[in-house]
Formats: structure tokens, C-alpha cells, sequence
């Protein structure tokens, strides 16, 4: 059934707009983001606040992000198979399984948490880039990173990921961060979320080769 141009018009107010390189356009959110990240096996993200703090009031990343983010962050860990963090980020964040993935944790302590039926708790100790490159021999290929700003530096400097995106609600908030991290990302505005994203050639990464 056609849509009349009056019902259009109401959907595309009911949207939020993105703003790219290629112009500004009405979409959802959550599908844009699926789109937007669906190429890249092995991504990172941080959320920061308007000075590119990657920490809240609150000693962890809460607060800082909004639905829209974690639209975002849904996008990233459904596609996929495992999500690595750090053993601070772990605790600082209070972190719950995921749904739809393995967890794995570099840390030098023991994890209180309950394993789902069916997932997998992989601890390492190896450091930054060799717990990402540890979880190909078993199996992984798609992996979502949450490091700390530490560990995401160390992954870009070794060439680690496919993708690296920063949010948040703050333009300058993207802008801190990438330049504390020495990127230069593309900048994606949406109406209450501002993105950059950083990409690299696929196949660069540990678990490429």
C-alpha cells in the first residue's frame, strides 16, 4: 500500500537525521547502525562525555551515553561472537553475560560472574593486542572490544582493529577523544548522538592472519 505524501512527510519527522559526508537523511537508528557497522569483524568503541572523559561521576561509563548509544553498542555486540574487556572495565562497569555472544576478560583476577547454558568465559593474561589475537585459535573471527582508553590506544597502534568508533552526545566530545587517541575519524551526527568512525583495511588485523 503507497503511502500518501502527507504520511511521508509525518515519518520522516518521526525519524531522527543523520548527517554524513553525503548529506542529511531520516532513518532509525538501531538499522542504521547494523548497516553502518555490519563489514567490520573486529571494532572497538568508547563513549565520552563533552570533554572526551571516557569516566562519569559515577567511576564507570554510565551516564555518559544515551538511547542512541546504546543503540550503537547494540549494533556492535549482536554481530559479534565474543565481547573482550579489561578486568577494570569489567568492574567499573559492573558487567552482566552477554546475550548473544562469549565473554572474554583480560585480567590477572578471578571473575565473579555466572556463565550462561551454552557460553564461554575465556580469561587471559597476556596483554591488550595478545588477548585479542589469543581468541582466533578458538574460533573467533567477529569479535567487539571494550577496552579502556589504554587498551583501545594499544589496538590502534598495533593496527589491531577493523573499526574504532567514539560517541557521544557532545561534538567535542568525539573531537577530545580522537585526538587523545591520535585519530582522525569521520564525523556521523545524528539528532541526539554525534559518531566518529575510524576504519582500516580489512585484513590488517591479528585475527586476519
Amino acid at each position: 500500500m503507497e503511502c500518501s505524501q502527507g504520511s511521508s512527510a509525518r515519518l520522516e519527522r518521526s525519524l531522527p537525521k543523520v548527517t554524513d559526508s553525503i548529506g542529511s537523511y531520516p532513518t532509525d537508528a538501531g538499522e542504521y547502525f547494523r548497516e553502518l557497522v555490519s563489514g567490520f569483524a573486529i571494532t572497538a568503541s568508547l563513549v565520552s562525555d563533552q570533554h572526551g572523559s571516557t569516566v562519569s561521576s559515577e567511576g564507570s561509563s554510565s551516564g555518559l551515553g544515551n538511547d542512541t548509544d546504546r543503540s550503537l553498542l547494540v549494533a556492535l555486540r549482536r554481530q559479534a561472537k565474543v565481547i573482550l574487556t579489561s578486568g577494570k572495565t569489567f568492574r567499573s562497569d559492573r558487567y552482566r553475560f552477554p546475550k548473544h555472544a562469549d565473554l572474554a576478560v583480560l585480567s590477572n583476577q578471578e571473575l565473579d560472574i555466572s556463565v550462561p547454558d551454552g557460553q564461554k568465559l575465556i580469561l587471559s593474561h597476556q596483554g591488550y593486542q595478545q588477548a585479542l589475537t589469543d581468541l582466533r585459535p578458538k574460533g573467533y573471527k567477529r569479535v567487539h572490544v571494550e577496552y579502556g582508553t589504554t587498551g583501545i590506544r594499544a589496538l590502534v597502534e598495533a593496527k589491531a582493529l577493523d573499526a574504532l568508533l567514539l560517541s557521544s552526545r557532545h561534538k567535542s566530545g568525539v573531537l577530545a577523544l580522537a585526538m587523545e587517541l591520535k585519530v582522525e575519524p569521520i564525523l556521523l551526527e545524528l539528532e541526539d548522538l554525534y559518531v566518529g568512525l575510524m576504519a582500516w583495511q580489512p585484513g590488517s588485523n591479528p585475527l586476519a592472519r
